[in-house]
């Protein structure tokens, strides 16, 4: 296992310095990395100085790239430019980032830094339907407008027209649909993780999802990571941001949808866990989805096995960078026999 090295803190302070109006003497203080975290290294701390005789504190969050084994994860400016973009066309809640670097002399690597927002974010380990805030301190009422608050906001996420993303087009000239989700982003997951080792189901899968697509009725960002432990919420339920975009690309919003009911199956069943009262069940956020994003998706199977083939491809090779979780053992039928249910679904919405 490798270990981190030691974060370079009074460097950081100088580059600051040179980068606030004044050039004041900048502090670091309370410097903490969570344990959470597989693409770039998270560093939370406080940059301290005084202006115009006063002591201005700024809560901040560094993103420090690593060399990572997955090429998909292996720039940490992509965030920083999905946010950025975010924040330039939308009024979706994401962190500000204003400082970036990408001489590795400062501290020893790129980087990026983002403020800190003040809120609670639903722990994936122990599960949010086991532990934590979620379960011990919400009613099921209160847990269920927390749901839904966090898809309103996906919704303006979703809104973003996929033009505001070009570095994400890979050339597209019209809007990107599953076929270009799946090719781009999934398939080219999959080829890494497979790394020369057959899996029938997967390439059978993925064929099938690829000759099959159904239409698109809008296309933009897929956070590609939705769900409620990337999201942060006020006391009040409202959200307070959404973030970890490393993996951000363009294709219909289904696909986040899907992602997002499907990480609550994967945080609960798939750990042996009943699934906490006030997360609507299927049925029921379909038709909340429907009714946000204006459109019928009848054929919402199709996505919902997107969704889980993608969790079963990052299940095939260790993406971690040494990055432990303490998470329970999965039960190893649940990954496959949920792309196995919504693949025959969706065949039978196809044969009518």
């Amino acid at each position: 296992m490798t270990t981190e090295m030691p974060f370079p803190a009074a460097r950081l302070a100088d580059w600051l310095s040179a980068h606030i109006a004044g050039a004041p003497p900048v502090e670091i203080r309370d410097i903490c990395e969570p344990a959470q975290g597989f693409s770039s290294r998270t560093i939370l701390f406080t940059a301290a100085w005084t202006e115009n005789g006063l002591l201005r504190e700024r809560p901040l969050v560094a993103r420090l790239q690593r060399d990572v084994a997955v090429p998909m994860l292996a720039d940490v400016f992509h965030q920083y430019r999905v946010m950025q973009a975010i924040a330039a066309y939308s009024k979706v809640k994401v962190p500000a980032v204003d400082f970036m670097e990408d001489d590795p002399a400062v501290l020893g690597t790129p980087f990026f830094l983002m403020d800190r927002v003040e809120g609670r974010v639903p722990p994936d380990f122990p599960s949010y339907h086991e532990k934590g805030w979620i379960a011990e301190e919400l009613d099921a009422g209160e847990r269920e407008r927390h749901w839904w608050n966090a898809v309103h906001e996906m919704h303006k996420l979703h809104a973003i027209d996929w033009s505001a993303f070009p570095f994400l087009a890979d050339g597209a000239t019209s809007p990107p649909g599953a076929v270009f989700y799946l090719e781009r982003f999934v398939a080219r997951w999959y080829h890494w993780a497979a790394d020369g080792r057959a899996f029938p189901l997967i390439d059978e899968a993925l064929r099938f999802l690829i000759a099959n697509p159904p239409p698109s009725a809008q296309s933009g960002l897929v956070w590609n990571d939705a769900r409620l432990g990337n999201t942060m919420f006020r006391h009040d339920g409202e959200v307070a941001a959404l973030f970890d975009f490393e993996v951000a690309s363009l294709g219909p919003p289904e696909v986040d949808l899907a992602h997002w009911m499907y990480l609550d199956d994967v945080f609960s069943l798939n750990f042996g866990i009943a699934r906490i009262p006030g997360i609507p069940k299927e049925e029921a956020a379909i038709a909340g989805f429907e009714r946000i994003y204006g459109w019928p998706m009848p054929y919402f199977s199709y996505y919902q096995a997107v969704a889980a083939l993608k969790i079963l491809i990052l299940s095939v090779r260790d993406y971690s960078n040494n990055k432990t979780m303490d998470s329970p053992d999965a039960l190893p039928h649940f990954l496959v026999g949920r792309v196995k249910l919504y693949l025959e679904r969706y065949a039978a919405y196809l044969s009518g």
